[in-house]
Formats: structure tokens, sequence, C-alpha cells
């Protein structure tokens, strides 16, 4: 790939991404706080700090910008990591955590953005970050709300558990930290003039953003709902194992088969089902001991260790619908799916949703988008133009923010 200085600029965006911001000490807040019940830390960036540092690391690269160029791009940012009270897969009370990034100097608001996150390893979470690089919508002068999601940050659970696209525990959580937000906010003397809102999420932010509202709409919330921007979601949870299950419709290899089990366990966790390793994995899973990395070792390093071929990864019976041979869990797992397919759900999402997705998507099936905008009351489907799942967020972030007209082609030239 030939790069030249005009289309390094989404990049140079991106970089705020990995600078290091100043820490303040956490604090209680009081107990009658029905949300929000700990600042964890306040982070201040400075967009002066960040040009200069954006300038020397792109001029270590060989890249040469004018730093007043940069300066354009930023602002000042404060970021705060927050915990709030949610709710647990067994209905008790979760001490979670999440995110606030603000434009500095904001006195007021007239709506806030509820981002949520794409799959990340469970040491990753968002506020557990310097300054997590989805957060980058608040240099367009959103306040941003980001939950960690449960399993994650402050409800990381020794085993490593995550109720991986759990459609209620995920709309709830990130709800609640909406309702955390405003109560910091409210904290910090920063006035909320309409209760508005906007959700936006790509990849497991994409589905976890419709389960959010179909969250706020329960609720009660519908109304405060704005927009909605999802992007390359897996909505239809059975229909995305079965197009990876099926002969006729799987790739011939496929880099993330961590995936799987991840999903597996997401839904046996969230919905505490007695289920057991030997009757949902392949048999050189178990003999090889690869099943003690999920409650071990991060995510990432699941894909390598597990192969590209999900035939070696699922138990056979997986392979075997619609009876799947009787085999209870697995049956008990793919119902699962089924109750959390957010195209199951009743009623459906009301808000207006507008839905981005590639049709080359090799991770997630495009059929997932198409067949929510068909289903849903009131949707659009633009579709992604970069080559793989990973650098369509990239471009999802950018439609977003009103970059990708600017930007896009250049970048899809230099591909």
């Amino acid at each position: 790939m030939t790069w030249n200085t005009t289309n390094k600029l989404w990049i140079v965006m991106l970089m705020v991404f990995f600078v290091a911001c100043s820490k303040e000490e956490s604090f209680d807040m009081p107990e009658e706080d029905q949300y929000l019940t700990n600042i964890i830390e306040e982070r201040h960036i400075d967009k002066t700090e960040l040009a200069a540092q954006i300038t020397d690391f792109i001029g270590d690269e060989g890249i040469q910008l004018p730093e007043a160029l940069i300066l354009g791009l930023l602002c000042d940012i404060d970021v705060a990591a927050i915990e709030y009270n949610t709710v647990g897969v067994d209905g008790s009370t979760v001490t979670a955590s999440g995110v606030i990034a603000i434009p500095s100097g904001t006195t007021y608001y007239n709506h806030l953005l509820s981002i949520q996150h794409v799959t990340l390893d469970i040491d990753q979470a968002p506020s557990r970050q310097d300054f997590y690089y989805e957060l980058i919508p608040v240099v367009n002068g959103h306040i941003v709300v980001m939950a960690d999601y449960l399993g994650y940050g402050s409800s990381q659970t020794s085993d490593r558990q995550h109720p991986y696209l759990h459609a209620r525990l995920t709309g709830t959580a990130c709800a609640d930290m909406i309702e955390a937000a405003r109560q910091y906010l409210q904290q910090k003397g920063i006035k909320e003039e309409t209760d508005s809102l906007e959700l936006i999420g790509y990849s497991q932010g994409g589905q976890a953003t419709i389960a959010t509202v179909l969250e706020l709409e329960r609720r009660g919330n519908g109304n405060s709902i704005r927009a909605v921007h999802a992007g390359g979601g897996a909505y239809d949870l059975e229909m995305t194992l079965q197009t990876f299950i099926s002969p006729t419709d799987a790739p011939d290899s496929y880099s993330r088969t961590g995936y799987a089990p991840y999903l597996i366990r997401g839904m046996a966790y969230g919905e505490q089902l007695d289920v057991r390793d030997e009757n949902l994995y392949a048999p050189e899973v178990i003999s090889n001991g690869l099943n003690e990395l999920f409650s071990t070792r991060p995510l990432s390093e699941w894909h390598q260790a597990l192969g590209t071929d999900i035939t070696h990864v699922l138990h056979p019976d997986f392979f075997a619908p619609p009876s799947f041979n009787g085999n209870a869990d697995v049956l008990a797992i793919v119902e699962a799916l089924r109750k959390n397919s957010l195209l199951n759900a009743s009623p459906q999402p009301q808000a207006y949703i507008h839905l981005y997705h590639s049709p080359k998507d090799e991770q997630v099936p495009y059929s997932n988008s198409v067949n929510a905008h068909a289903a849903w009351p009131a949707t659009s489907l633009t579709d992604l133009e970069m080559p793989k799942h990973a650098t369509c967020g990239v471009e999802f972030i950018m439609r977003y923010m009103g970059l990708w007209e600017i930007f896009g082609p250049l970048i899809l030239a230099g591909q």
C-alpha cells in the first residue's frame, strides 16, 4: 500500500487513542445515588500536548504534517472512569464500570452519545485504558458515555466470564451506565437541557446498541432516542451460527474461531445454564486442555490456539441440525441463541435505526443487517466499503463523524 500525506489524516485522528493522560485520585460518591457509586479516576487531555506528541510520533514514521493542522482536529478533553450499580446474571446488584468523555469547558448538554464498544479482551476494559479509541467522537462536541460491559472492568470475574451478546444483560448494563453518567454530570455542575440520546456501536457494539435501545424502550424512555447507528452487528445469533457450521455457507477457514466458545460461554453464563465443556467442544479441544484457556487467558489468544477449522473447535453434534443428535447441552445453547437474537425481540425496536454493514464481511455475516433491515419497522441500510470487518469499524466511525465523504475516497484509493 502506498500512503501519501493527505490520506494519513484519518490516522492522525486515530492517534489520539494512544495518548496518555493525567490522573486524579478516586473518591466515594454519596450513598443516595441510585446508579453512580464511585469515581475511579479523572483525566485531562490537553489538545496542545496531544498535537505535539502526535507530530513527534508521525515524524518518527517519516510523515510530516503541520502541527496547526493537527490542532484543528482536536479539542481538550476530560475523561472520567466511574463505577455504578447494575444487575448481574443472577439478578443481584453488581458494581460495574464505564467511561465518560467530555469536551473540556462544557457547562451544559442537550444530548448524550452512548457508544457501545467492539469486542475486547477482558483486560482491555475502556475504563482501564488511558483513552480508548472509540471515544473519539468526543472531539465533535459530544459528551460520550461508554459501559465496560459485565465481566469487564470493575465487574471482572476471576474466571473471565462475560455474558457475550446476551441481549437483556447487555442492554441493562448500558442503560444503567447512561443514568450513572447523568448523575456524574450533575455532580460536576454540567446542566442537562434535554434527556436526548444518540446511540452508536460497531460489531459487538452494534448488537449492544440495539439491545440498549430495546431496554430504553422497555423502560418507557424511547422518546428520548433521537438517533441510532449500528454497524456490523450480529442481530440473528442462530442464523450466524448456522452460517459457520453449514458446509455450503461456511468459509474455508475462519481466523477468529475463538468467538465460537466466547459466544457459547456467554450464552451459558447469561442464561445460567448447567452445561459441560465435553458436550460443547470438539474432542481435541478437551483432550489438549484448550478449554482451560477460556477461563484463564485473553480472548485474543484463543484464536491461534484453536486454529482456523471450526469443526475442530465445536462438538460434532453442532453440525447435525436440527436435532443436534439429541445433545441436550447443544440444544440448550441453540435455544439461548434463539432467545437472545434481537430479530426475535418482542416488541421489536421502534426507534429509527441506521444500519451499516459490508457485504464482504468475513466475520459477521452481512445477512444479519439485511434481515434486520427487512424485519424492523424503521431502518436504513448503508453498505460499508472497506475490505475487512475490522477496517469497516474505522469507516463506520468516520461516517458517523461526517469525515468519510472527505477522506473515504482517498483511503480507498490507497488500498
